[in-house]
């Protein structure tokens, strides 16, 4: 008996830290990196567009990181680079138990996308600053859920107001997670060029573990094409690479 309740303790343990998500595809969840632990991050999108930064747990239960990026990086254009180096920061309030989510307060400034100069704003905006709650569960692997409100600084366009979003994600087998997530874009809908039509954008992802340290996601953005004069959704690459130090 007390075998059997070594086993299950450790199988808990295990299941856990895999399920200690960051994101599922743009929806931050309460998941943070423990002290000790960075992640590189290379994201490959449309227009031959890259970002890539660094993360790091510097508390058990608070991380920060950093990311840059632009567009035509590869080919024979002249790079447009982003306005800025973008900032994030997350720390979790209450951690996860058996009938209570994790919640988690955070902030993050990287939209995806062209990011127009004239608006201060991605194509896509950043979540800014957020409070974010998240339940895991077993059930033929793991499954999750996130559920959270935000408040972008993308507002120079006077569309000001609190959004929505929510997160899913499943596991399959012990190295495919499939993942989605859900933004009201209530900050982004109003009458203008940049703005999109009101659906919300609705993503959706792939993430393969080659490792413990290193996994690829396949990601596409804006499956409803909310976005004004979308003729089709996004389709990004990203890499990751994730270690103790």
């Amino acid at each position: 008996m007390k075998k059997i309740t070594i086993l299950l303790t450790v199988l808990v343990i295990t299941l856990t830290l895999y399920a200690e998500r960051l994101n599922e595809v743009s929806a931050p969840t309460a998941g943070v990196l423990k002290k000790g632990e960075a992640k590189i991050i290379n994201k490959i999108y449309k227009d031959n567009g890259m970002i890539i930064g660094a993360q790091v747990g510097l508390f058990d239960n608070f991380m920060f990181g950093f990311t840059y990026g632009g567009e035509d990086i590869v080919g024979d254009k002249k790079p447009t680079w982003h306005k800025n180096v973008e900032f994030s920061a997350k720390f979790r309030i209450i951690d996860e138990t058996e009938k209570v989510p994790a919640i988690a307060i955070g902030y993050d400034s990287q939209g995806h996308g062209t990011y127009y100069n004239e608006l201060n704003r991605y194509e896509i905006k950043s979540k800014g600053f957020y409070l974010v709650a998240s339940k895991n569960y077993k059930m033929l692997g793991l499954v999750g859920f996130d559920l959270g409100i935000n408040q972008t600084l993308e507002r120079d366009d006077k569309d000001k107001d609190l959004n929505l979003f929510a997160g899913i994600y499943k596991t399959i087998g012990n190295n495919l997670t499939v993942m989605a997530d859900y933004d009201l874009a209530k900050n982004d809908n109003a009458k203008d060029e940049y703005h999109g039509i009101d659906k919300g954008y609705l993503n959706a992802g792939v993430e393969l573990t080659i490792n413990e340290h290193l996994s690829l996601k396949f990601i596409t953005h804006d499956l409803l094409e909310n976005r004004p004069h979308a003729e089709s959704f996004n389709r990004s690459i990203q890499i990751n690479y994730r270690w103790s130090f």
